[in-house]
């Protein structure tokens, strides 16, 4: 009978003993979670490294093993977390399988949920909606309730992004996305965002609710929505720590104050924004002084304003090195991923062989070599993807490169331009000095942005570029009190890049002079534009009117700089000139 007893003791000690072992490690788990909520990343990674040796010294590989793999998660969230998105990858799928072959179902939605993320943040988003599925379907099927804030969040996201990006993508990817449902639907960002806010609230998850608030803020129209969602968002971003948030949070309603012609307001938001500058990524950075330099300029504060827009080329400059080198990270994450995806896809079906054998081994010897020879051929196929994939990265590194060193150098050059006009700025010109400089960097942006967006670095669409390009030179200097009419007729649908910049450039000048100085005695105005092929030369051909008052082209010695630029573009293109200022300006250039 004491026997039984002290048997009795043992094992009661023994499963408290266990119980508060468990406690212990889910408690540290939890607190590796929060870490990472509140940014605390460097904290985070040591920890989950510290547990999981502890878990690998102490114990067999089958015991705490969910708690291992969610460890991995969460070393895979810290990745994901400071961009280091090709990190993050394999060890997502590696505690995805682990899950799935374990029917962990909740933690392996919960990782799905993560390579969804971790895919739409790689400009994944035919895969991202993908994962994002297939997490839906294991929540659904199983009443994990708790986690559809999470899931509706992320469907409201991929809306948003493949709404703002679809134009910029490919014809073979646009398809794609449609046919599984995603294209450009803001109503669809907008419902799934406030379906997230509903969960998020039954739940308590406060991450979420955040989330969902500062998206709404984001796709409304309304701008005093807008300033409800943004205001009430900052508290949690500063409580976590989110410093990049924080401050586009400020300027995003310094910027509708702005516009709502509050200039105290927007001034006060600026001030609140600029206190996080120098915590902040390149990615934002450069929204900060850009408000600023805008808000200064409607005050008239003209030094304050010319200051900040240095800071904002400057940043700019910075950002799109730092966006290029980030493009080909972003190249060599999708290669390994498609990689990754390969080898799992060849290991599963590895699987599946294996099966197959041990059922057909006794019944033919050739069913074995039929299979082989299947998998031999899969591997082939495996191959040849995998150095299609290296080749085609090897170019994308080759055009990213190229493209770098010539935005670089561009703006470089209007930098020297801002250094030799602040010699001789006064306040009677820092206003024209700034936004013409302005037009000359949207020029060359502008240009960039078309770049990015195309296989071939050296082709520009012409049309588009100089459609856009006029249509923003002429809103800079439009006047309510007058009305000018820009007709633009381009019959060429490519042209180089070193053409493509010079030429844009020489209409950025023609249209500001015309804006500024054509139809000063005129309430209505016309600018004519017409780029196409001469057949007579073979040259192509630009030319240039505008009914205003005339001026002579070849005889005028201004102190500016915008007609000698000009005279050096055309210079550049090898370019001929036949002017005529008997009614209003024409110029036509012919060049190669």
């Amino acid at each position: 009978m004491y026997i039984k007893q002290i048997l009795s003791f043992i094992f009661i000690f023994f499963a408290q003993f266990v119980m508060a072992q468990d406690f212990s490690i889910d408690k540290k788990i939890k607190t590796i979670d929060s870490l990472i909520e509140y940014r605390q990343f460097e904290d985070a990674d040591k920890r989950s490294t510290e547990l999981l040796q502890l878990l690998d010294k102490e114990y067999g590989r089958k015991e705490y093993l969910e708690q291992r793999i969610r460890l991995k998660l969460l070393q895979g969230k810290i990745f994901d977390a400071q961009f280091e998105h090709s990190k993050a990858f394999p060890l997502f799928l590696e505690s995805m399988e682990e899950a799935e072959d374990n029917n962990l179902y909740k933690l392996a939605c919960e990782i799905k949920l993560s390579i969804s993320s971790n895919q739409e943040a790689a400009r994944n988003y035919s895969l991202s909606f993908d994962y994002l599925k297939e997490a839906q379907k294991i929540a659904v099927n199983n009443g994990f309730e708790d986690l559809y804030s999470s899931i509706f969040l992320k469907y409201a996201t991929l809306y948003r992004f493949v709404s703002d990006t679809m134009i910029d993508l490919r014809a073979n990817q646009r398809e794609l996305l449609i046919e599984k449902g995603l294209s450009i639907n803001f109503d669809s960002a907008t419902y799934y965002a406030n379906k997230a806010i509903i969960y998020a609230k039954k739940y308590n998850n406060e991450a979420d609710i955040n989330e969902g608030g500062s998206l709404l803020g984001i796709i409304t129209r309304d701008k005093q929505e807008k300033l409800q969602y943004f205001k009430s968002s900052i508290p949690y971003l500063k409580k976590v720590n989110h410093y990049d948030h924080v401050g586009v949070m400020y300027t995003n309603i310094a910027d509708i104050y702005r516009e709502l012609r509050d200039y105290n307001k927007a001034l006060m938001y600026s001030d609140s924004s600029f206190l996080y500058y120098n915590k902040m990524s390149l990615y934002y950075k450069y929204t900060i002084p850009e408000t600023r330099y805008e808000i200064f300029d409607v005050l008239g504060n003209v030094d304050s304003s010319y200051h900040y827009f240095k800071m904002t080329a400057y940043d700019a400059i910075e950002y799109m090195e730092n966006e290029d080198q980030t493009e080909i990270k972003r190249l060599e994450e999708q290669y390994q991923n498609d990689k990754k995806e390969a080898v799992i896809q060849s290991k599963n079906q590895w699987i599946v062989f294996v099966v197959s054998l041990l059922v057909v081994i006794t019944i033919a010897t050739i069913l074995l070599v039929r299979s082989n020879r299947k998998i031999k051929s899969q591997n082939k196929i495996i191959s040849k993807q995998v150095e299609d994939l290296v080749k085609t990265l090897e170019q994308k590194q080759v055009l990213l490169s190229e493209l770098q060193h010539r935005v670089k150098n561009n703006l470089q050059h209007v930098i020297s331009i801002l250094e030799i006009q602040k010699e001789s700025v006064d306040f009677n010109n820092i206003d024209e000095l700034i936004r013409g400089n302005q037009n000359r960097i949207h020029s060359m942006a502008l240009l960039h942005k078309k770049l990015n967006v195309s296989d071939n670095v050296n082709d520009v669409d012409l049309k588009r570029y100089i459609g856009e390009l006029s249509e923003l030179v002429k809103d800079s200097y439009d006047n309510h009190k007058k009305k000018v009419q820009l007709n633009i007729n381009c019959e060429m649908e490519t042209i180089s890049i070193e053409k493509a910049l010079p030429l844009g450039l020489v209409i950025v000048e023609l249209v500001s002079n015309s804006m500024k100085h054509a139809f000063k005695k005129r309430s209505v105005g016309i600018i004519n534009i017409e780029i196409k092929k001469d057949e007579v030369s073979g040259k192509s051909k630009l030319y240039y009117a505008d009914n205003g008052n005339g001026f002579d082209f070849n005889r005028t010695t201004s102190k500016g700089l915008g007609l000698e630029i000009i005279k050096g573009l055309i210079d550049q293109l090898d370019g001929t000139v036949e002017t005529n200022n008997q009614q209003g300006f024409e110029l036509t250039m012919y060049f190669k």
